[in-house]
């Protein structure tokens, strides 16, 4: 902070906006009186290229060192006013809110000039602490780890290595192709009509095979990451196949001779595979692996093998790399079943999933895609769907969510059994169909192919010597029914699957209250996570079909693109450690929800592209080491300070700190002038954690009647923020202050007038206290 400041004030009509709520001239009038602020000037609109020239000129003339300008919200026009003060540093200046947070939520003009000079005096104060500061430019490592290699993974792989990126492939099942290759069929809108997935997937591994860029490992899952100067150090751990691929030249004999049997997952389990198998006979990679938990080590692949291909004996491969970028694309699982016995799965040979029928249909499945009821073997004459099993399901282990994909997955194979089997009757009981955009067509195409529908959830599935009957309540027409049918097929939910909850555990990646991956916006930002670096696509972040995976997973690459090849710059606002203080416990290393800070030859050493400068790391230090750039606690102290300069004796004053989630709502409130009591004062701040017990101790020994904490509580952090607001306010108790005049709540973005109301309730319970 400079000795002697020369601070200009700018203030903005905002074409009326302001000025016919708020008294500009009786606030220059007070402000001339603050030996720091050498010239005020007014405009109609400071935005212009004519306010342009102004703020430039004065800063010229003036020899200005810092500037404060009063006008709208810094997310209107933060940026532009930061060129506008050039040739300053563009860090030097503040921006008031008095539009937004002022003279649109205060309707008393009076009580609006005297919140707008309380607003423009702390930005006042406040600015004196800024620092000039610099743009931090960054390099992020041209490699990049893909977590699974279903259709997403691939895909972001393929389009990654095809701008010239390194990148490493993980699959932890010993072949690619995920649920897709698996599934059989898929709905091709334009055409209507069902597709061979394997035939439309192939060109795409073929393309991840032959991409020399790309490094495929199977039998591999993540196993740590930390982050390092922006880039990830991961450690992976490949599982042993016992087959040297090299040498293998998938002969077969190994298979033949192996005694042991177990279920077969590609088959889902409606056949049995041998200990030593190759997983289906088009697998990539197309070599054999062996399954060590059935296997009996018995060594009679060994002997039979003609190449000496196969060592029982090798074990885990563990792989270190450091890249810069990962994509989560571990896709999903589906419920289990049996958690609904009431349906009769897996007790009844004959109730099927609907990859078990696909498997069925499938011409590389158990039955070569005959169509047959598993306990019979014949023809099936009538099969019942059941639609919604686990998903929009209120009972326990349900999701409320729905699935999707399901009615589509249901049209398709209903409509595929139609066609090769007319004479079989298919009857679908649903909670809703829902088949969005150009699907609805397929629904109706589907229904003109002679299949039935019933709109109810069956209660229960029961065996009655050759047949099954389906017990249901029609819930449109109130009829209850008992259907015999020789086959029922279970639409189950798509859930997280617990690669997906391994991958978030180890790169520390916040997941929803479903278990998914949680984007760090679902609209603007949907296939980041939280952490810089580190996207999601596919079904890891939530239900969708092979169309919206792909999209998601092309998106994942183009940003990480933009990471490596976009000259990136970032905000200085980064945590800097006092290394003299730091006695390197690592605390605020367990502490970061954002991996940005690590140990580095015996010091932290702060990643400048994952920091955000939220400040929570100021809170674990036990020897307040760390600092954030140019967001000081004197910076903090001085807002409130400013705040507080021209209060009335017998004014009451909230300082409300919100965060960007809260500011935001507080700005929404303005644009739809929702009445605020004109006590509120807001700072925004990065995290509600960043606001220490010095600052709130400071604004209520000083004149504040209460401190506002307004905090997004869908973060991580949400119950250790509580958890602090208790221990503060004991600490006031023990201090001799009300801790009743602390107060934190949960803001969200579109609640602004629930926001309003915690408002008033707050200052009318305050004027009570102070009674």
């Amino acid at each position: 902070m400079s000795e002697t400041n020369k601070i200009g004030v700018f203030l903005c009509h905002c074409g009326g906006n302001i000025s016919d709520n708020v008294d500009l001239n009786q606030i220059e009038e007070k402000l001339s009186e603050n030996g720091e602020v050498v010239i005020i000037k007014h405009h109609e609109n400071l935005c212009s290229l004519e306010g342009r020239n102004i703020i430039k000129d004065q800063i010229l003339r003036q020899d200005l060192d810092r500037v404060v300008i009063s006008a709208c919200s810094k997310i209107t026009h933060g940026a532009t006013f930061q060129k506008y003060i050039k040739p300053l540093n563009p860090y030097l200046f503040e921006m008031p809110n008095v539009r937004e947070q002022c003279s649109w939520v205060t309707y008393n003009k009076e009580e609006a000039t005297k919140k707008a000079l309380s607003l423009i005096n702390s930005g006042i104060e406040s600015v004196k602490f800024n620092e000039p500061l610099k743009k931090i430019p960054t390099n992020v490592k041209k490699s990049v780890l893909v977590i699974g290699a279903g259709i997403s993974g691939i895909t972001a792989a393929n389009s990654l290595a095809k701008q010239g990126m390194e990148v490493t492939l993980i699959e932890e099942r010993p072949a690619v192709g995920g649920a897709m290759i698996q599934v059989g069929k898929v709905f091709t809108p334009d055409k209507m009509s069902e597709d061979c997935a394997a035939c439309l997937l192939n060109p795409v591994i073929d393309e991840m095979v032959h991409n020399e860029n790309i490094t495929l490992l199977t039998n591999t899952v993540l196993e740590k990451s930390t982050r390092n100067s922006g880039n990830f150090d991961v450690r992976l751990r490949k599982k042993p196949e016992y087959v040297d691929t090299d040498k293998c030249t998938s002969c077969g004999k190994c298979t033949s001779i192996c005694p042991t049997l177990t279920p077969d997952e590609w088959n889902e389990g409606l056949n049995q595979r041998k200990s030593i198998y190759k997983p289906f006979p088009q697998a990539v990679p197309s070599t054999y692996t062996l399954d060590d938990k059935s296997c009996i080590k018995c060594g009679a692949c060994i002997e039979v093998c003609p190449t000496n291909a196969i060592n029982l004996d090798v074990i885990d491969e563990i792989i270190a790399l450091t890249v810069g970028s990962v994509v989560i694309a571990t896709g999903h699982q589906r419920f289990d079943t049996s958690k609904r016995p009431e349906y009769g799965h897996p007790f009844y040979e004959d109730v099927l999933s609907q990859m078990q029928l696909a498997r069925l249909m499938g011409v590389n499945g158990p039955t070569n895609g005959h169509l047959k009821v598993p306990s019979t073997g014949k023809i099936p004459r009538r099969i019942v769907m059941i639609q919604c099993v686990g998903s929009r399901d209120q009972m326990p282990g349900g999701h409320k969510y729905c699935s999707k994909v399901c009615c589509m997955v249901a049209l398709k194979n209903a409509n595929l059994i139609r066609s090769h089997y007319p004479d079989t009757e298919i009857i679908i009981c649903y909670t809703d169909v829902r088949t969005p955009g150009v699907y609805e067509k397929y629904y109706k195409y589907v229904q003109d192919n002679g299949i039935q529908f019933i709109r109810g959830r069956p209660g229960e599935i029961a065996r009655e010597e050759d047949h099954l009957i389906v017990r249901i309540e029609d819930t449109l027409t109130r009829n209850k029914q008992e259907i015999p049918t020789d086959l029922v097929v279970l639409s189950a939910a798509l859930e997280s699957s617990e690669g997906t909850i391994n991958a978030a555990k180890t790169l520390g990646v916040p997941l929803t209250e479903d278990y998914f991956i949680k984007e760090k916006h679902p609209k603007m930002q949907p296939v980041s996570t939280d952490i810089e670096g580190i996207f999601v696509c596919g079904t890891a972040q939530g239900p969708k079909d092979i169309t919206d995976s792909i999209i998601q997973a092309n998106t994942a690459a183009t940003k990480i693109s933009e990471l490596v090849n976009g000259g990136l710059e970032v905000d200085p606002f980064i945590a800097t450690i006092n290394v003299k203080k730091c006695i390197l416990c690592e605390k605020c290393i367990d502490n970061c929800r954002y991996q940005a800070l690590t140990l580095d030859n015996n010091s932290i050493r702060v990643g400048p592209i994952s920091c955000t400068g939220c400040g929570d790391c100021i809170v674990t230090c036990p020897q307040e080491a760390i600092t954030i750039r140019g967001q000081s606690d004197e910076k903090l102290e001085a807002s409130i300070k400013g705040i507080l300069k021209d209060k009335d004796e017998d004014e009451q004053i909230i300082i409300a700190f919100l965060d960007d989630i809260g500011n935001v709502s507080a700005n929404n409130m303005g644009i739809n002038r929702v009445d605020c009591p004109p006590s509120i004062r807001i700072i925004n701040v990065p995290f509600i954690n960043r606001v220490k017990y010095r600052h709130i101790k400071y604004a209520l020994t000083h004149g504040a009647s209460g401190v506002f904490l307004g905090e997004y509580p869908d973060t991580p952090k949400h119950d250790e923020i509580r958890e602090n607001i208790n221990i503060m306010k004991r600490h006031l108790e023990e201090d001799g202050i009300n801790p009743e005049r602390l107060l934190i709540h949960s803001v969200f973005i579109p609640y602004f007038r629930g926001l309003a109301n915690q408002f008033k309730e707050f200052d009318d319970e305050l004027r009570v206290l102070s009674n």
